[in-house]
């Protein structure tokens, strides 16, 4: 099929990864970049950039309604996949409903527009979300409100994420990154304030703990330790797999049941501990491919056990990665059954 993808295509961004999995299964892709295009080095600029995503209308610097609008009377596709479609306007959907009537308009979010987090963002995508033929949606409360909201075809698998095996990986050991990177405990996430207490309270009890990212300075400790550059894409599973327990936290305000990192941080071979969610006990048997938390007080208790028994350790580890694989979590795998999903639904 031919498929026009709209979405953050930066190196290292899961919406690029998606892209690329869908051209490896088959489809001829075009790409249209929501994120790169949009840089500017201009001071101005880029100020009435951030004060525009704080009012919640992020502002189309790149036009990328109009390269839609343009690319789909090019190639005329059979699909307009967008990916968190934060930019994407009512009005260019419908002028191309309008204009190329059979092309189906498909919509992937990674992020919850009914939650607390970041909610004025999604502002222009409520009012142009009811146009969509299929929705695919991170959390299974969301189905009722999307069709609450005039949705048709809202469809919640599990997992939602999932890994590029071409970087989600076990890496070879590299002596120079390792010792960058390698650490006890690691966490490759942003900063929030739950999480950063919960991180807290391992540094307090003398649990060193490997950090790739901004940290306020009332929530840092000597046990917390910054990571020396930022990592995206390869060197982001490299870091992982530095890493001999992997934590996985939850955006509560997105109310998230699992994210891109439980699956990556398996898929690396690293050995992971998340949160306990409904989902991620689907993903994952807990004790024998994975680990899970409830309290900080669990989380302790957790890593302490497994970091002082390496080898308990290290066959969760390889039986999380086996279970990625065998459960065909992977990007190419996940496409295909939504791309199998969207022709059952719209009858290609």
């Amino acid at each position: 099929m031919k498929i026009i993808y709209v979405g953050d295509l930066q190196n290292g961004a899961t919406s690029a990864m998606r892209m690329r999995h869908l051209q490896n299964i088959g489809h001829q892709v075009w790409g249209i970049d929501t994120i790169g295009a949009a840089r500017t080095d201009s001071t101005f600029s880029r100020g009435v950039s951030k004060i525009a995503w704080r009012l919640g209308w992020p502002l189309d610097l790149s036009n990328i309604n109009a390269q839609l609008v343009a690319l789909v009377k090019e190639v005329l596709p059979d699909i307009v996949w967008v990916d968190k479609g934060i930019l994407v306007r009512r009005e260019t959907l419908l002028r191309i409903r309008q204009s190329t009537p059979n092309v189906r308009l498909v919509h992937y979010n990674p992020d919850d527009p009914f939650g607390a987090y970041g909610k004025a963002g999604w502002r222009r995508f409520l009012r142009a979300m009811s146009v969509y033929d299929v929705h695919f949606v991170p959390r299974y409360q969301n189905i009722q409100e999307y069709k609450a909201a005039g949705c048709r075809h809202v469809i919640h698998n599990i997992p939602t994420r999932g890994f590029d095996p071409e970087v989600h990986r076990p890496h070879p050991f590299e002596a120079e990154f390792a010792g960058q990177f390698a650490a006890d405990v690691g966490f490759l996430g942003s900063f929030e304030q739950d999480r950063a207490e919960q991180l807290l309270y391992l540094a307090q009890r003398g649990v060193t703990v490997r950090l790739a990212s901004t940290w306020p300075a009332h929530h840092r400790h000597e046990n917390l330790c910054r990571a020396p550059f930022p990592v995206v894409g390869v060197e982001y599973a490299k870091a992982l797999c530095g890493f001999k327990i992997g934590l996985c936290f939850l955006r509560k305000a997105n109310r998230d049941q699992h994210t891109s990192r439980s699956i990556e941080i398996p898929a690396c071979g690293t050995f992971l501990l998340a949160e306990r969610t409904d989902e991620h006990q689907q993903l994952f048997e807990e004790g024998k491919e994975a680990e899970f938390f409830a309290s900080a007080d669990e989380m302790n208790d957790k890593v302490r056990f497994y970091l002082a028994h390496d080898e308990i350790r290290k066959k969760l580890a390889s039986a999380g990665l086996v279970r990625c694989i065998r459960s065909r979590y992977s990007y190419s795998d996940r496409l295909k059954l939504m791309i199998q999903q969207i022709k059952d639904i719209l009858e290609f």
